[in-house]
């Protein structure tokens, strides 16, 4: 699945392949689209900017007036590819919500869950948008992240924020911009780095398998109104001692 440190990868390929370049076609299969951004010409403008953020992806185009961003959110199944003009896509035409031709690339966003087009002056009225602070990998954190540094920091996966120093705090975030750092350039995801990379995680999915650190074997958990799991080191990550079990 799409991770913070995919999409900053794709946005690198995008804004190398699209930034500076005039717009010859835009296709988007149902996006949202606002009202002002709607009332605006892409074809003919250029590719202004490539921007990730967590798995956020926005692209901004110069427009006949104001420029136009195009949002697009991953999710667990949305990816974006690059072309040469003519090259064979690896997906079915059919799967493809957005397509962004210039003259010498073409510029493919396969089964993105969001697509949405609107005019930057409304960025700051978006739902989701301006809430979302700096990106962890600039200068977000998935599921297996969150896993994988919770277990370097030695925190039980169910401790409340609240319940946390501010030095854990920033360990936990300088943890994760280091990973993601590590990451970013592409390659098979690592969160241990050892010679044998079939070892490349140290809780992820490893159920029942010992922990590298301690033997204990791994444990796996879910968070009350989510689907996705937490695996953790019940030895490595002990539990406060005001909380209960571990949600099963």
């Amino acid at each position: 699945m799409p991770e913070g440190d995919t999409i900053f990868r794709a946005a690198t390929v995008l804004r190398r392949a699209l930034a500076g370049r005039t717009v010859t076609e835009l296709t988007l299969i149902a996006p949202k689209t606002s009202l002002a951004a709607s009332r605006r010409t892409v074809v003919g403008g250029t590719v202004k900017a490539v921007e990730s953020n967590g798995k956020h992806l926005l692209i901004t185009f110069t427009t006949d007036g104001e420029d136009v961003v195009l949002h697009t959110h991953m999710k667990m199944t949305g990816m974006w590819h690059v072309y040469r003009p003519g090259e064979r896509w690896w997906h079915a035409p059919s799967k493809a919500r957005v397509v962004v031709r210039t003259d010498a690339y073409v510029a493919v966003c396969f089964t993105p869950p969001i697509v949405e087009l609107f005019a930057a002056g409304e960025a700051a009225l978006h739902p989701l948008l301006p809430a979302l602070g700096p990106d962890v990998i600039a200068d977000g954190i998935g599921n297996e992240y969150k896993n994988e540094v919770l277990f370097l920091t030695s925190v039980w996966p169910w401790t409340k924020v609240r319940d946390l120093d501010d030095r854990t705090l920033e360990t936990i975030l300088v943890t994760a911009r280091d990973l993601m750092r590590r990451n970013r350039d592409g390659g098979a995801r690592r969160t241990r780095f050892v010679l044998d990379r079939s070892q490349r995680v140290w809780v992820q999915e490893r159920t029942d398998r010992p922990c590298y650190r301690c033997g204990t074997p791994i444990e796996r958990g879910y968070h009350p109104g989510e689907f996705r799991k937490s695996w953790y080191c019940p030895s490595c990550q002990k539990a406060p001692r005001t909380e209960a079990a571990t949600p099963a």
